[in-house]
Formats: C-alpha cells, structure tokens, sequence
C-alpha cells in the first residue's frame, strides 16, 4: 500500500472525522508544498482558502448528523491553497472508509491548474470571437445542412428587425427568402453544401416590416472536428442602398445619353442636309442629261445613257447607305439580353465575314479561351459592334499579308473581353473615331463606331482602341458576363 501511496501521481489525503490529517501522500507533498510532518495530525482546513476553511467543520458535522453528502462520492470542482498561500484549482474525490467502527474520510485531488487555464482561454478566445461576430458591420449567418439557422450576428438583428432567438433552429428560407427566390435560393445553397464556394451572389431578404433588403452573399463549407459537413457559414453586405444609387446614376446616365443623342441628331440631321445636297443635285443633272438625250432620241452608243445611270445608281447606293446608318443610330430598342456561347458566336461572326476578307487578301481567323464559356448580351447588338469592328479592321489593310485576328479572353472574373486585330494602317493621332462622322476612311460616314460604343455602353461595357507594334490597330470590346446591371 505504501508503495502504491508513493507512485500515485495524485494527491492522497486521509482525515478522520473531526477532519484531521492521518495520511498525505508524496504525491500531496508536491502539489501543496508541505512535507509530511508539517501536516499530520493537523486540521485538513489548513489545505484550503476561504471559504472552505472556515465551512468545512460545518460541513462535517451536518453531515454526521443529517447524512447529506456534497462531497463524498462525487468528483468536484473546487480551490486549494498551497503552503505559500497560492489558491489553485482542484479536482477533489471524497470516500467514506469504515475501520474498526472509526470514520476515515480520503480524499483523491488532481491539480487542474493547466486544464482551468487552458478553459479561460477557450472562453476569452471565444468570448472575443463572439465580440468580434456581434461588431462586425456584416451579416454573419450560420446554417446548417438542412438550411435551419444555427446562428446569425448582431448586425442581422439590426438589418431584418429580427432577434435570433425569435429564429433558431428555424428554416432560413421559409422565415428570410421571399417565395419566388426560394428555388434559386435552395440551389446555391446546395451547391454551398457540396463544397462550392459562392461568391458575389446577391438576392432579397425579407425584414420584419415586409421590405426587402439586397444582400451579397460569401458563402463556404463549416466543417466540424471530425472534417466532416456541420452546415453553411455566409457573410453578407447590405448593398441596397448601393444598388439604388446605381439604379439612380444609370437612370441620370440615360438621361444624359438621351441629352448626347438629341445633340448628336441634330448634328447628323444637319450633316445629311449637308451631305445630301451635292448627291441630289448631282443625279438632278444627271437625270437632265438623260431626259435632253432621249428627247433628241440620242441612244447610241449605249455608253452614252449607261454611264450616267451607273454614276446615279453609285450615288445612290451612298445616299443609302448614309440613311441606313443614320437611322441605326437614331433608333434605340430595348436590348434583347439572352445567354451568348462566345466561341460558336465568334465563329460564326468569322465566318460571315471570311469572303468579304479574303476578296481583299485578308487573312481572318477566331480565337476563345478554354475559361470564356457564355455572356448575357443582346446577340443583335453585339453582332453589329463586331461587324463595324471587322469591317473596319478590313479595310485598313493595305498589304498583300494582311491579317485580322478575333480574340475572346477572361479580363477579370466578371468581363469578357473580345479584340479585334489588325495590321493595317493605323488611326492617326488626333482622331477620335467614337465620334460622330469622324473616320479614317475617305468613304466612311463616320457612324459605324459611334453605334458601337452606344451598344457597349448599353450592356455597361466599353470600347477602346490601341496602336500595335510595328502597326496596326486592335481594339477591345469589354462586356459583363452577367449582362447590363440596369436590365
């Protein structure tokens, strides 16, 4: 027994019934910081701080004669106080021992100093974090894997009006998420749930009131100690405020864009007056010239009426095509948005055009990016911009190895980006093709790439041109792949 006493790494007590020490262990040597002879036979209150001290004669006599256990045969948590006067935390197991009709209490402790600290960290850790989650000026919302809400923050109180308390264990989608987004709702979740980051997603959630506030979502796995799915954490901002100021400027952009136009057709109205007066009055002379002739019966040679009709027929073709683009410019539709495959798009953009190019020994050819699948664009629209674009790109070449290439690549995460290339000739400094009948070519009317840029502009995109080395022009349409905020 002795032996078994001296290797127990635990404190070993025995007192008897008025609470005297009869045995301390090596063990309890250590651990208290007193030897074996300082405290046998000495009262066992002298082993703790007050309170305990002072009660613990009470509570052995109330236990004597009432029978009413605290201590004896459970395990507790409480303070003992070291020779030096340390209090430090314990783990205390009480036995009753019958010998020879005399009480013996023992008593087994196990210092939890370590265990205690290692607890207050956790709680401070985590008290932190629950400061940290409650101040943030975002939604942190915590689901789990059937979409009942686990937890959400402060600032979701704030935001929906809605305690959490009121919520949990409640389903998300049910108390949240109004009906008609419920379906797209439950497959981002799903997809959350599968391992699939959602990033930058936004949808509707509904407050207390009724109204509906414009979240954006970050949603990831939570994963518990064991690696396997517990549920969903998402961080959202409140960007409805965001959103209607947008929803404000693109309206204020319209009606600047509105006030542009106006502007610009009068100008261009002015201009075909301009431009329509040497034409008519040309086919008016021309038109004379044949009406004296047949009059005189002077048909022959044919070449004689042939020629002016062919120089008419060349005016008007021009006049046409000044009309044509004209009222492409003046005219505005609603854009027709519908998902886009850009490579099937490009190639068949490529294609129309490949005659046209290789008339003029152009050499064309298309390229898309493994990462470049759909856009949300107006396919009409998009295909007039490219075509002004290619024509354009065409034309400027005057070398028998002329080449034009029609490139689509990722810009970032949420634009495509679509070049048209060239070798030609190059755009002299000091014109800006966007604008109204400024254009490079001694035949151009100057409209072409003004349309362009309005069709970029009404997908919330942009245009813009660079020169290439050693020459050259390549210019850049950049379209969002989820289409025009505004639609």
């Amino acid at each position: 027994m002795r032996a078994i006493l001296a290797s127990a790494q635990d404190a070993i007590i025995c007192i008897t019934e008025p609470g005297l020490i009869t045995l301390f262990n090596q063990a309890a040597e250590r651990m208290f910081g007193y030897s074996v002879d300082e405290v046998l036979g000495k009262d066992v209150s002298m082993l703790m701080p007050a309170p305990y001290s002072t009660e613990h004669a009470g509570y052995i006599r109330r236990y004597r004669e009432t029978g009413e256990a605290r201590a004896i045969g459970r395990v507790r948590d409480v303070a003992a106080m070291k020779r030096d006067g340390t209090v430090f935390p314990i783990e205390l197991s009480v036995s009753e021992v019958m010998h020879n009709e005399r009480v013996t209490y023992a008593a087994i402790i196990r210092d939890v100093s370590d265990r205690k600290e290692m607890e207050e960290l956790l709680r401070a850790e985590h008290e932190f974090a629950d400061s940290l989650i409650d101040t943030a000026h975002v939604i942190v919302l915590v689901l789990d894997v059937d979409g009942r809400i686990v937890r959400y923050n402060r600032h979701m109180e704030e935001i929906t009006g809605v305690p959490f308390e009121e919520t949990k264990g409640k389903d998300w989608f049910t108390v949240f998420i109004p009906e008609q987004d419920r379906p797209e709702i439950h497959a981002l979740f799903a997809r959350a749930r599968g391992g699939v980051e959602v990033l930058g997603h936004v949808n509707p959630i509904r407050t207390a009131t009724g109204e509906l506030r414009e979240i954006l979502w970050y949603a990831t796995l939570l994963l518990d100690r064991e690696q396997q799915v517990a549920g969903v954490v998402s961080i959202g901002h409140d960007i409805t405020e965001q959103r209607i100021a947008q929803r404000r400027l693109v309206e204020l952009e319209h009606g600047a864009r509105q006030s542009d136009r106006l502007a610009d057709i009068g100008a261009i109205t002015a201009k075909i007056v301009h431009d329509l007066g040497n034409p008519l009055a040309a086919l008016t002379m021309q038109a004379q010239l044949i009406l004296r002739r047949a009059r005189r019966g002077d048909f022959q040679p044919a070449d004689v009426v042939a020629k002016p009709v062919d120089q008419m027929l060349e005016t008007l073709e021009r006049l046409q095509i000044l009309v044509r683009e004209f009222t492409e410019f003046a005219r505005e539709r609603p854009l027709r948005i519908m998902p886009i495959h850009v490579r099937e798009f490009l190639q068949g953009v490529a294609e129309m055009w490949d005659a046209y190019a290789d008339a003029r020994g152009v050499s064309l050819r298309a390229h898309c990016a493994q990462d470049v699948a759909e856009v949300r664009a107006d396919l009409e629209m998009m295909r007039r911009v490219l075509d002004n674009v290619i024509k354009n790109a065409v034309d400027a070449i005057d070398s028998k190895k002329g080449e034009v290439v029609i490139d689509a690549s990722r810009l970032d995460a949420a634009t495509v980006r679509i070049s048209v290339s060239d070798n030609g000739c190059g755009v002299s400094e000091g014109i800006d093709v966007y604008r109204l009948f400024e254009s490079t070519k001694a035949d151009g009317t100057g409209i072409g790439l003004a349309v362009a840029k309005q069709i970029a502009m009404a997908h919330g995109g942009e245009i813009s041109h660079e020169s290439r080395v050693p020459r050259g022009t390549v210019f850049h349409i950049d379209i969002p792949v989820a289409g025009p905020s505004h639609i």
